[in-house]
């Protein structure tokens, strides 16, 4: 009762406690219902927003398409190029009024699929049924890729009428073309006196931090840039120590002699013979090596260079242990031979179904096929003459066989390049031979014509072990690791790796979406974290790499905007400091005649013929636009006052004029005109519509 008594007397306290409470609750609802939309969402371009989802699946088909060669952010980044590309693009077609139809998806998805042989009749005609059975066998596995990739046809259709539409906007005027023509074709000739910035010291020209944001303000749009990072980076590699190779070494030497394992299960011991001495040299090999047995024969320049000292002993030999880089091995010379370098030969392929690169209309099975080739040789034997006539028929009835003029297979060249039971029975045989050979194509009858440049060729069966690090080495590297980052965390990240005898890694300028790092490759975790709104410059973390640990130190941060002063340094100091350097000089500039000119400031005066003013190149001094438009603007004889160029100040006294011809018209030059600017609309269009939108881009939160 007494407690009940003093709920009742704090009843007010208790219900704020209790509405403060529902109140956290909602807020946490809400923050966190606005959190779950911005992890909906990969980006906005203007007010569309690009569906995380959506997207996912997108890159997943890209990095499909893109195969292993591609990295998820090249998918990535493809992706999102031509979804901004679409979304900015949107608007201007919906207001051109640009639509699509379905029977135009439909005919351009089939001009995809026409030329594939999978969807062509016996006569190469589409065939319709084909198609649809793959199409319905699509919507009903993955529905969603297909009406993506339907979507993304319709998108591309519009785009290409938009850009059709944009493009027959574009006429060159006569007045254009004419302005054009006289670009290339007038041309001035002069002489000049170039007195070059480089002759006053930089370090005589001070420019100061607020010369060069004032820089910046004034030509703000070349100087936005995405949010970087500079980062330092020390790598503890986990790579095998000395110790750990001779361990290998002495593993490896087991299996030059004879040797007994001792057997529990049975109490006794197996007897291992030595290596040279293995009854099944194959079987040895894959018992025991971490590479499987090979049977290829090698060229002398394609052995490692360890093992090529074996190549002149008996066979039977063993070689090693020996390194070849990051495998540890020892090695037998199983076999020598001497083959043809070169061979020449044509054949006659009987495919089946299933074999590679089989045509869609062969249906026979391998049996079938097998039978078909052994008939055709039946039929030729050895006999030069049929194989021709043999070859000549299935010249032109390739949907029973194929027959093709290989020329020339070169066995340290472009051998490697066909099927191993083709390549076999080239160097297997002799010239003037015809025979079978099987490949994963299917039955070969085949003819040595000719043979050229005799080659030795050894046989070595090894048994190898990867060179990596024991258990207790990279135990003893996390160690050491580790103690580093404590150690710098209170001192100086450089000074501090050279006590540990590591080398620091300076990285500058790293992107959101970048993914290639030096010492560690590609690695997203690293980029990721750097761009992370609670990491702060000064934090350092510890990363596990397939390489080893690296620890990373973030040093610089700037967010995306404007350049700062001194991330915009290196470009704007020289252009600031050539101007005043340009003042300098011309305060030093007191009469016209430049030959005086060239003599007080110590140059010589050169010549300029033929300058036109849409390549304005000065031979001498390079790219110098308003030097030349400049002598555009004189009169014959005169001297301009100093100009201030690209490289230099430049007076020049105007020596020729040579004025291009008249034409009647200018049509065909404001055609050219026209198609080059058209050309160019598509790429600069988009690049404008993106530079008038807000774009939002979370790709660094999702990858």
């Amino acid at each position: 009762m007494a407690i009940l008594q003093q709920i009742r007397s704090r009843g007010v306290i208790l219900i704020l406690v209790i509405a403060l409470a529902l109140f956290a609750f909602i807020v946490q609802g809400a923050l966190t219902s606005s959190d779950q939309k911005q992890e909906t969402s990969i980006g906005y371009v203007g007010d569309v927003e690009i569906n995380q989802t959506d997207f996912a699946q997108k890159v997943e088909n890209m990095s499909r398409n893109m195969g292993p060669s591609g990295s998820t952010v090249q998918a990535v980044n493809s992706v999102w190029n031509s979804e901004v590309r679409n979304a900015v693009l949107s608007e201007q077609m919906e207001a051109a009024g640009i639509q699509v139809t379905d029977a135009q998806v439909r005919d351009q998805v089939r001009s995809f699929y026409e030329s594939n042989p999978q969807f062509q009749n016996a006569d190469g005609t589409f065939n319709e049924g084909a198609f649809k059975t793959y199409e319905e066998s699509f919507l009903q596995n993955d529905p969603q890729t297909w009406k993506n990739y339907l979507n993304d046809v319709r998108s591309n259709l519009r785009q290409e009428k938009f850009f059709e539409l944009l493009k027959s906007g574009f006429v060159g005027t006569n007045a254009e073309a004419r302005m054009d023509y006289l670009m290339e074709n007038e041309q001035r000739s002069f002489n000049y006196v170039q007195i070059p910035y480089t002759t006053i010291a930089d370090s005589t020209v001070e420019v100061s931090k607020s010369e060069i944001e004032s820089y910046i303000a004034a030509h703000s749009k070349e100087f936005q840039t995405e949010a970087q990072r500079d980062l330092q980076m020390v790598l503890f590699a986990d790579v095998a120590s000395d110790s750990d190779k001779e361990a290998i070494k002495n593993d490896l030497a087991k299996r030059l002699r004879a040797d007994s394992v001792y057997n529990s299960s049975n109490d006794s011991f197996t007897k291992i013979p030595a290596f040279n001495n293995a009854k099944d040299v194959q079987q040895y090999v894959n018992q025991y090596s971490e590479q499987s047995y090979s049977s290829d024969y090698l060229l002398e320049s394609r052995l490692p260079t360890a093992v090529k000292p074996i190549i002149s002993q008996e066979l039977g030999t063993t070689f090693g242990p020996y390194e070849d880089r990051d495998m540890m091995k020892v090695s037998l010379l199983e076999d020598k031979k001497s083959v043809m370098d070169s061979v020449q030969n044509r054949h006659i392929l009987v495919a089946y179904q299933g074999a590679q690169r089989a045509a869609a209309n062969i249906t026979r099975s391998k049996e079938e096929a097998k039978a078909v080739a052994d008939s055709i040789f039946n039929l030729i034997g050895q006999s030069k003459g049929r194989f021709d006539s043999k070859f000549e028929y299935f010249e032109e009835n390739t949907n029973i066989a194929k027959a093709e003029d290989i020329g020339w297979v070169t066995y340290s060249g472009n051998a490697r390049n066909f099927a191993e039971g083709f390549r076999n029975f080239l160097y297997d045989n002799d010239k003037g031979t015809i025979g079978i050979a099987e490949s994963s194509f299917g039955y070969h009858i085949i003819r040595i014509d000719d043979t050229a440049a005799p080659v030795d060729l050894y046989k070595i069966a090894s048994i190898s072990k990867a060179v990596k690090p024991s258990k207790a080495t990279t135990k003893a590297m996390r160690k050491e690791a580790i103690k580093f980052q404590q150690a710098a965390v209170s001192g100086d990240f450089t000074e501090t790796a050279k006590e540990f005898k590591k080398t620091t890694t300076p990285v500058t300028s790293i992107k959101p979406m970048d993914e290639t790092l030096p010492l560690i490759q590609k690695n997203r975790e690293v980029v990721r974290w750097a761009f992370n709104e609670e990491t702060e410059v000064g934090d350092m973390e510890k990363f596990d790499t397939p390489q080893g640990v690296v620890i990373v130190k973030v040093t610089r941060a700037s967010e995306a905007g404007n350049m700062s002063s001194e991330e915009a340094s290196a470009t704007v100091t020289p252009i600031l400091r050539n101007k005043k350097k340009a003042e300098m000089i011309m305060a030093k500039i007191s009469n016209n005649d430049i030959n005086a000119i060239a003599k007080a400031q110590g140059q010589s005066v050169r010549s300029a013929a033929s300058i036109n003013r849409k390549n304005p190149t000065i031979p001498g001094a390079g790219q110098e636009p308003v030097v030349v438009g400049t002598a555009f603007g004189l009169s014959k004889g005169t001297t301009s006052s100093p100009i201030a160029g690209e490289k230099g100040v430049y007076v020049i006294n105007l020596t020729g004029i040579s004025e291009a011809p008249e034409l009647e018209n200018f049509t065909s030059q404001a055609k050219l005109l026209a198609d080059t600017n058209a050309n160019q609309a598509s790429s600069k269009l988009v690049e404008a519509l993106k530079k008038k939108v807000d774009i939002v881009d979370n790709r660094k939160n999702f990858y």
